[in-house]
């Protein structure tokens, strides 16, 4: 005997769209009452580049990425040492490439901000791409691919990792590199968990939101 769908019907969408729309409005109103303004997503900026030539634009992406070289260039020995010493759980056998080319490359995707290994994949191995990472890392001669890194990070033992971080914190904070973000005189820690839980259902006026790819807020 075959079980019956839990999917919601036509009218429990509805329903819930309905039930959900009137929570909104009452949080509303109840911001208004007390002499609050209810968030409003950030538009856009409707303006044209502020680069008048190209020699402006060449001239402000090489200070951002020669400032991005300089700090690459005092911690990361330090911080490619310490993986070094990180247990390869991969097969001697079948290794192609070593262990910290592989922790670089994710490194490169958290600092490029790729959303998805398959953008990384077709971002990364461009052969401009390789060019310039010749010049900071000499020695790496082909780029892994980001499954290879998935597999890697499945079954490695995440506590060196997470140890290596916090003493890239400690150095920062020692060689007070972060010293400009600090709030009455303390060192801000922002933990970022929106994507641990999501609903559409607001609950609560505390919780945050985000707008997902059709649109529409996602209570997180």
């Amino acid at each position: 005997m075959s079980k019956p769908c839990r999917r919601p019907t036509r009218a429990g969408l509805r329903e819930e769209r309905g039930n959900k729309r009137r929570q909104e409005k009452a949080l509303n109103a109840k911001r208004c009452a007390m002499g609050q303004r209810p968030p409003a997503p950030a538009p856009l900026p409707n303006r044209c580049s502020t680069f008048a030539t190209l020699a402006e634009e060449r001239e402000a992406r090489e200070d951002a990425v020669s400032k991005q070289t300089r700090l690459l260039r005092k911690e990361l020995p330090a911080l490619l040492g310490q993986l070094e010493q990180i247990p390869d759980p991969r097969d001697p056998r079948k290794r192609q490439h070593k262990l910290t080319v592989l922790l670089l490359w994710g490194l490169l995707m958290f600092v490029f901000q790729f959303a998805s290994r398959r953008e990384s994949n077709r971002e990364m191995t461009r052969p401009q791409f390789l060019a310039n990472l010749h010049l900071l890392f000499p020695e790496i001669e082909t780029l892994p691919h980001a499954d290879t890194l998935y597999r890697l990070l499945r079954d490695i033992d995440l506590t060196p990792l997470e140890q290596a971080h916090v003493d890239l914190v400690r150095r920062l904070i020692r060689g007070k590199s972060v010293r400009r973000y600090l709030i009455n005189h303390c060192h801000p820690i922002a933990i970022d968990g929106s994507q641990k839980l999501a609903g559409d259902t607001l609950w609560a006026e505390e919780l945050l939101q985000r707008v997902a790819a059709n649109l529409k807020p996602v209570q997180t």
